[in-house]
């Protein structure tokens, strides 16, 4: 055997076992919990209201975030787009608020759709209360103490996620608890240690609901971003307290596991086959070597083949590449009547509300009309 052909058969056999291994690293990215974001975004000018960054795609997009640096203990709210020089590749964008730390030049932080660290940040009353878990929630009390809405965070988030559109909520007069689950670094961990997307953290979903039931809660909108999206929709169909479930707002939703996965490794390009590997390896006998002490069935999260049996709207950018509008658009064209969607211009995931907040309080609040016309 000569070299080249020894050469072709060594290539050949890392080639299968980088294929072997990859479905692997995916499905244990997928479910292992991120411990701290990297502080990536780097400051080069502060002051008079205005703070100078690098620019890329996060730091130039439109509308309002967050900036969080010095492992969360420093917090700013980063306004509109100033200006942009793009020969020193910065942009300057105004300070609305900073909530902790000190924002100098040299800062270094990570960007976030978050907007308020806490209610009191946004203006708001709150109440910290702890759900079965044990589980902290903020309860912020509205005129109307029967009708509520319970937001529900994403994968890799936190509770602060909803409170970027509790103001919206608030002004209308309802209650609302903004729930932690298990794993997501406010509630406790998994057993495992591990998310098991919204397979057991649904139990965190459904402890809300009886909480919200036990206040007097009439009527419950269920508020769900991204992962949070799946876990309100399953809610809807399987909750003991799904009478009082009346609408869904679903921003950036997860509505198919098996579909998102695939289109991840679409976008990575990277072969279909290790997508559904990730699958098979999350759901078979394989699971405890990514860290799981139980398969995940993914399958048994994807009710989009059933009409939703309260109405629903989606919200979602049209170039989201971590869940694709084109299953938000499959979903809508398959249930017309229950399901509307409302697509949203260019914005990273999740962060519809940042970019176009008018578009999403606008379309939640004629929304909330047809919902209840009283």
């Amino acid at each position: 055997m000569d070299n080249r052909t020894l050469f072709s058969a060594a290539a050949a056999v890392a080639a299968a076992a980088l294929a072997g291994w990859v479905p692997f690293h995916i499905a244990r990215t997928l479910v292992t919990p991120v411990e701290q974001r990297p502080e990536r975004i780097r400051v080069t000018a502060a002051g008079d209201g205005t703070v100078t960054l690098v620019a890329d795609r996060d730091t130039a997009s439109p509308g309002v975030f967050s900036l969080y640096w010095g492992k969360r203990t420093g917090h700013a709210r980063i306004g509109p787009v100033v200006s942009r020089d793009r020969k020193a590749g910065t942009v300057t964008r105004r300070v609305e608020a900073v909530d902790s730390g000190r924002l100098t030049p040299g800062t270094r932080g990570y960007w976030s759709g978050y907007v308020y660290p806490d209610p009191e940040a946004a203006g708001l009353p709150f109440e910290d209360v702890t759900l079965p878990g044990p589980a902290p929630a903020w309860l912020i009390p509205g005129t109307d103490q029967g009708s509520w809405v319970i937001h529900i965070h994403g994968l890799g988030g936190r509770r602060t996620t909803g409170l970027r559109t509790a103001p919206f909520f608030h002004r209308r007069g309802l209650s609302q608890l903004l729930i932690s689950f298990r794993g997501d670094g406010d509630a406790p961990p998994t057993p495992d240690g591990k998310h098991h997307l919204g397979a057991s953290e649904q139990a965190d979903v459904e402890a809300a609901l009886a909480f919200v039931a036990g206040r007097g809660a009439t009527s419950v909108i269920l508020s769900g971003w991204s992962l949070g999206a799946t876990m309100a929709l399953a809610a809807a169909h399987t909750s003991e307290h799904r009478d009082l479930i009346s609408g869904l707002v679903l921003t950036a939703p997860v509505l198919d596991w098996h579909r998102t996965l695939l289109a991840n490794s679409a976008a990575a390009r990277l072969p279909a086959a290790l997508a559904i590997g990730a699958s098979r390896v999350l759901g078979g006998p394989l699971h405890r070597l990514v860290g799981l002490h139980q398969p995940l069935d993914l399958r048994a999260l994807d009710f989009t083949q059933v009409p939703p049996p309260v109405p629903v709207i989606i919200l979602h950018g049209g170039d989201d590449a971590r869940t694709p509008i084109r299953i938000s658009e499959d979903y809508t064209a398959r249930f017309p009547d229950p399901v509307s969607l409302v697509r949203f211009p260019a914005c990273r995931h999740t962060q519809e509300w940042n970019s176009w907040p008018g578009l999403w309080e606008e379309s939640v609040a004629r929304w909330m009309l047809k919902l209840h016309p009283n």
